[in-house]
């Protein structure tokens, strides 16, 4: 500055009070030390000046002067805004030591202001609530902006009211209780305490409060931390640990952490299953000791690898237990990172492969002596290929046979089945024409005979009624007879009669519930068509009454134009595969037979306990829909 020293101070002089205060702007000086006498403007302008100056009124002002000046001098210096007044003459070292007081003073003064604004700054801008409260009545003094955010109440809300006075401390015992701890302790602390907020939502906190002096006065300050998305971090770490160590528990695998270090600090059971070691073994670096001799130097060497210079490790080694057991695995390792990229450490796997070892060493084995079995198995083969390709031609041949005497024997089975219906046809007809008419004829003579019996002939008229009854059983056993051989209706009314006939008896007989649909609703086929569709649809019905167990039958019969299909359901106990391909099965063999014949496709659904469902799909060529003429019976005529 220019100015001289005097025992560690720099000192500036002026000889005037404009010359002082020019002096004061440039350097803004810790003290001036002004004479109320001056040669242009008195000390106690000057002083005023300096007070009444934004950027100098922080300096300290020490007015001097004779002994005989007047008292109203000191009055006025004081009330311009002077630090202090001091009487001439004085020594050099009480003058020293006076300048240096009030340097200090107003450094303690200055590092104070700085303190206090430091602290305010803290305080408004602080990321925890803070309440400030009176020691002795609990009354609030301070509030910070943040804790009125926190919990929505205004400054005025807060300052003068009791703690418990405010609705998020509604709990007015518990909080006289912390008032009261307070005052006793000192110092309390709740790691979960739970406010409302003023509009209502519940809140966890961290509350933590001591008491304190300034300026002789105990306050207390309460710092209040919102943790409530802390609570549920901490909820969801807990929910992902446990997740983890489910996971870990139940894997198949070993897995193990480390520290930065590469020292071990968790390993799963299946870990400790496989390398013999407990958990408390493991951990640092004692999973070295179950390595295998042979292998503990390389295992080792690019473990310390991967640690140092943060790679990835994929090796496989040996683990031999402590009952000398040998374990193969499959070592992995990669680094686990914070958020912000930073290893945390390591996280691996070890995966159990002495099985896959084990195959390999005796696939090794197999292949040592490979080349010489090779050429021993190789002429072995050619031999052999010759025999098998005479077999072949052998078998070629006998398939060829078996699949023309097959052929022959489905001919021979579908013209047997042709000649059964043919004869069937004819004994239906002749028992119902013939024997029907003959019967019918007999009865009608009984009683031509049994109205003209003469008077009192009792014993005559009770034979008679006991030769009908007779003669009615008869033709009710010839047209059973004829039903069961071919239905009559089969030839005279078609498909769909028949069977609507045959499932009427088959409801008399089995009290099982049937519903036929058909579309269209009647329809004329070709007669070998018509008799192989009736006689699948009879054994499929013989099945449901025999096997089934069941309490209604749908029948579905569609005719598209180019297919027939026949659609059997029932809701029976459903069959089963075992019996579906059972060979011992004759019905379902006819079945098959017959919608072979027809080059159709038969498929049998079973479902356990909701029953079985029988398909016929059978392709109709265009002359196998013929137009049928109506035959009267003798009941039409």
């Amino acid at each position: 500055m220019g100015g001289k020293k005097y025992d560690g101070h720099e000192v500036l002089e002026a000889s005037t009070g404009e010359e002082c205060l020019k002096k004061a702007r440039s350097y803004h000086p810790d003290l001036i030390l002004l004479d109320v006498l001056l040669p242009d403007i008195s000390g106690i302008d000057a002083c005023r000046q300096i007070k009444n100056d934004q950027s100098l009124k922080d300096i300290s002002v020490i007015l001097t002067s004779g002994p005989r000046a007047p008292s109203e001098h000191l009055a006025d210096g004081l009330n311009m805004g002077a630090d202090g007044f001091m009487v001439k003459p004085i020594s050099n070292k009480e003058l020293l030591t006076k300048i240096q007081s009030m340097v200090r003073i107003k450094r303690a003064e200055a590092a104070l202001k700085a303190s206090e604004t430091r602290y305010r700054r803290l305080f408004e801008t602080g990321q925890d609530g803070i309440l400030i409260l009176n020691e002795e009545t609990g009354q609030i003094d301070d509030v910070n902006p943040f804790l009125m955010d926190m919990l929505g109440y205004t400054y005025e809300e807060f300052i003068g009211r009791k703690l418990w006075e405010i609705g998020a401390f509604k709990n007015i015992e518990a909080n006289k209780t912390v008032l009261a701890d307070l005052q006793h302790q000192g110092y309390v602390r709740y790691d979960d305490l739970p406010l409302i907020t003023k509009d209502g939502r519940e809140i966890d906190v961290e509350f933590v409060s001591n008491v304190y002096t300034v300026n002789s006065h105990k306050v207390i300050q309460c710092n209040i931390r919102d943790i409530t998305i802390r609570r549920v971090a901490e909820k969801e770490l807990r929910r992902s640990q446990k997740l983890f160590h489910t996971i870990a528990r139940v894997s198949p695998v070993g897995l193990f952490r480390t520290d930065t270090k590469g020292q071990f600090v968790y390993v799963n059971e299946y870990w400790s299953e496989i390398t013999g070691l407990s958990s408390d073994e493991t951990y640092g670096e004692g999973w070295a000791k179950a390595l295998h001799p042979a292998d503990r130097k390389k295992v080792l060497k690019e473990w310390h690898k991967t640690i140092k210079m943060d790679l990835p490790f994929e090796l496989e080694f040996r683990f031999r237990k402590q009952n000398n057991l040998i374990k193969w695995v499959l070592g992995k390792v990669i680094a686990e990172r914070g958020v912000s990229g930073e290893r945390l450490g390591c996280v691996g796997t070890i995966t159990d492969i002495t099985e896959r070892k084990r195959i390999e060493e005796e696939l090794q084995n197999a292949y040592d002596g490979l080349e010489e079995r090779i050429e021993e198995r190789t002429a072995q083969l050619v031999e052999l290929n010759k025999s098998l390709k005479q077999e072949i031609s052998k078998r070629k041949i006998v398939g060829d046979k078996l699949k023309e005497s097959q052929e022959r024997l489905r001919n021979l089975t579908n013209h047997l089945q042709q000649i059964r219906e043919q004869e069937r046809s004819y004994l239906s007809r002749e028992l119902h024409d013939e024997l029907g008419q003959v019967l019918t004829g007999l009865k009608m003579d009984v009683r031509w005979i049994e109205r003209r019996l003469p008077q009192g002939g009792t014993l005559i008229a009770e034979r008679l009624d006991s030769i009908l009854v007779l003669i009615d059983s008869a033709i009710l056993s010839v047209q059973r007879l004829s039903m069961a051989l071919r239905p009559p209706a089969l030839d005279d009314f078609g498909l769909n009669e028949a069977i609507e006939l045959v499932l009427t008896d088959f409801e008399k007989r089995t009290d099982i519930t049937c519903e036929f649909i058909s579309t269209p609703h009647s329809m004329a086929l070709d007669r070998k068509v018509s008799t192989e569709v009736f006689r699948i649809f009879q054994e499929a019905l013989t099945n449901v009454a025999r096997h089934a167990k069941a309490q209604k039958v749908v029948i579905i019969l569609q005719n598209t134009g180019d297919r027939l299909t026949i659609e059997i359901r029932d809701d029976g106990k459903g069959i089963t595969k075992k019996e579906i391909t059972d060979p011992v099965s004759i019905g379902l063999t006819g079945m098959r037979e017959r919608v072979y014949a027809l080059e159709g496709t038969l498929e049998i659904n079973g479902v356990k306990g909701k029953g079985t469902t029988v398909t016929i799909i059978i392709p109709l060529k265009k002359n196998t829909t013929i137009k049928r003429r109506h035959r009267k019976t003798a009941k039409e005529t």
